[in-house]
């Protein structure tokens, strides 16, 4: 009795510890978890104007429709190819029957 008792002690400890449960996620404190002594500095990002964003986003969308076009091509050619070659093997076959 005294053992299980003292496995389930040792698993909520275990899950109060867990990083999930640890205040990281209570504002911007993950250097908390991470950091021994030193404060880590905060990340920079960079912005972007708006009319710049969605110059990007086009030439991202238009690269992408590229790709998808070249994908396509070569799906289709091997498709019609195996479709040749299958149909190949059907006609040599009816002429072996034959």
């Amino acid at each position: 009795m005294g053992t299980i008792q003292d496995m389930n002690n040792r698993i909520k400890q275990n899950r109060a510890q867990r990083p999930s449960k640890r205040p990281k996620f209570k504002g911007n404190n993950c250097e908390i978890i991470y950091s021994k002594e030193k404060k880590s500095k905060p990340l920079i990002f960079k912005t972007v104007p708006e009319e710049r964003l969605t110059e990007i986003k086009k030439q991202i969308k238009k690269l992408s429709k590229k790709n998808q076009k070249e994908e396509w091509i070569i799906y289709g050619i091997f498709i019609n190819v195996g479709v040749a070659i299958r149909i190949g093997v059907i006609i040599r076959i009816q002429i072996w029957l034959n």
